[in-house]
């Protein structure tokens, strides 16, 4: 450790001495590192990074699926409601079974007579008991809420939602919410740092699932042809992931010869929670690993940009490493210098990657569309921060080699006589080898940025066989405000005749569902 210590302090003070060159490689190595961290942010957020929920480890999502379907995509679907009541009461493996609906729906608050579309999911009552969120003000349901649809029925709100659209009032749990027409009360805000399980979770309010009804959703809690809750359980301790898949296999299998008309070549798969569900997490890998092998290649390139420079610096050298030799350096001594400088350039490119990563990330969440609400919390963490050390360290050594091993290769007895550097044939072919391959990664990369964009403009000037210019979009569901058939057509027909009659507009139609 001693001597390490020596060895860095030298490498600073030779860095210092060069201070520009120093500037272009933590420059490139910033990039290269930004760029990689950046990726990585989002793939740790999507695929390493549990819900924040107690004790993670032991939660375990469980879905439908039909065998005929292979393991794909399309062979995982969510549960019936009376599907999942028979594997939440014949089940041995799990301390609890939850279920929610999908992805939540828009449902319409109401306040002052004004009406805003919020984001409403609905939950068994031992949802948050089974995921173990506690209230951050309140409490969670109670049995008997999840078991008939009640009169003043309970609901939990976000800690957003309490905050930002009830001003945070500590007396908001005694005040009734109007929902899609339907009086709420308010028992208990769901802490901040709990957003779902699910990616793209952006829940306001949890309602009972016996309140679908109120809620108008078109899902039928007693038939089993229509699927659209997905499951997850805590697991009892001393159970495995095993041995829940094997269970619910069986279970599936009961139901599959008890009902043949609905759950025939239907069974269950289970696998570890995390925010991407386990029927997905494949596609999503692959996706990931095409970004981290982009990535990886402009580290490469910024790798021998700044191995090109230590050469070049090393050329200068020639002199001091011949001297140190004569003292009695080894030749592993003087590669370690060298490779001590390059590992404290890459650290400090690192740390530079990581101020890029930190502006970088949060860009990347924009390219999604508009109309997808997406929470991502994409903030450094402990595998963030390992992942850039690591990243730094081996980048260190990977373009340190190269100036390292053409410090030690040294002809000690003409250096010291003739006074020239010598081996420049050698280094001159090093230093062209690095050029070419630093050339030809970059016109793989431009090649394919090229066909991206390309393919860009080629989808955005395809022709649909209609005029998209000079149109405005506007959405609306009336039964959500409580209208019924006979009064939301004459609600339509209003809007239609009062935007018909707005300056500048030509044509007024109305859709069930908007092409493309």
């Amino acid at each position: 450790m001693k001597t390490l210590a020596q060895d860095a302090r030298y490498a600073l003070r030779m860095i210092a001495k060069k201070p520009g060159a120093a500037a272009v490689v933590v420059l490139s190595l910033a990039l290269g590192i930004g760029a990689n961290t950046a990726i990585f942010s989002v793939i740790n957020a999507l695929l390493l990074r549990p819900p924040k929920v107690e004790d993670p480890g032991r939660l375990v999502d469980v879905w439908s699926h039909v065998k005929t379907r292979g393991t794909g995509l399309g062979a995982y679907r969510p549960f019936n409601y009376p599907d999942y009541v028979y594997l939440r009461d014949h089940n041995t493996v799990f301390s609890g079974l939850a279920a929610g609906g999908g992805e939540g729906s828009d449902i319409v608050w109401s306040r002052n007579g004004q009406g805003q579309a919020i984001k409403g999911l609905l939950v068994t009552g031992n949802y948050f008991t089974v995921l173990g969120v506690k209230p951050e003000r309140g409490r969670t349901f109670l049995p008997e809420e999840d078991q008939a649809a009640g009169e003043n029925p309970a609901v939990m709100v976000s800690h957003n939602f309490w905050q930002q659209q009830l001003g945070a009032d500590p007396a908001a749990l005694s005040k009734p919410l109007t929902l899609n027409g339907n009086l709420f009360r308010i028992v208990g805000v769901v802490p901040p740092y709990f957003h779902g399980t699910m990616l793209g979770m952006v829940t306001d309010v949890w309602i009972p699932i016996v309140e679908q009804k109120a809620m108008r959703a078109e899902m039928n809690m007693n038939s089993r042809n229509v699927s659209w809750l997905t499951v997850v359980g805590r697991l009892k301790p001393g159970k495995t992931l095993v041995e829940a898949r094997s269970e619910m296999l069986v279970l599936s299998n009961q139901l599959s010869q008890s009902f043949p008309d609905t759950n025939r070549d239907i069974d269950a798969a289970a696998f570890p929670v995390t925010f991407i569900p386990g029927p997905f997490r494949g596609f999503f890998s692959l996706v990931s690993t095409a970004l981290m092998a982009v990535v990886g290649m402009v580290l490469l390139i910024a790798c021998a940009n700044a191995a090109n420079l230590l050469l070049a610096q090393a050329s200068g050298r020639w002199r001091e490493m011949a001297v140190r030799a004569a003292l009695g350096a080894s030749r592993w001594r003087l590669i370690r210098q060298t490779l001590t400088e390059s590992v404290l350039l890459a650290c400090v490119g690192g740390a530079a990657g990581l101020a890029v990563a930190a502006y970088a990330a949060p860009l990347l969440l924009r390219l999604k569309p508009p109309n997808i609400p997406l929470f991502l919390e994409i903030t450094p963490d402990w595998r963030v921060l390992s992942f850039t050390l690591i990243a730094s360290v081996l980048t260190g050594l990977v373009f340190g080699m190269a100036p390292a091993m053409h410090a030690a290769r040294l002809d000690l007895v003409s250096r010291l006589k003739d006074g020239t550097p010598g081996s420049g044939r050698v280094r001159s072919r090093l230093r062209s080898v690095l050029v070419t391959a630093q050339v030809a990664v970059c016109l793989v990369l431009l090649i394919s940025a090229g066909l991206c964009l390309r393919s860009l403009m080629n989808a955005q000037s395809i022709d649909p066989g209609f005029d998209i210019d000079h149109e405005l979009v506007v959405s609306l569901d009336a039964a959500t405000f409580g209208y019924d058939e006979t009064r939301g057509r004459e609600l339509y027909k209003n809007l239609l005749d009062r935007a018909a009659a707005l300056p500048g507009v030509s044509a007024v139609s109305l859709a069930e569902t908007m092409p493309l």
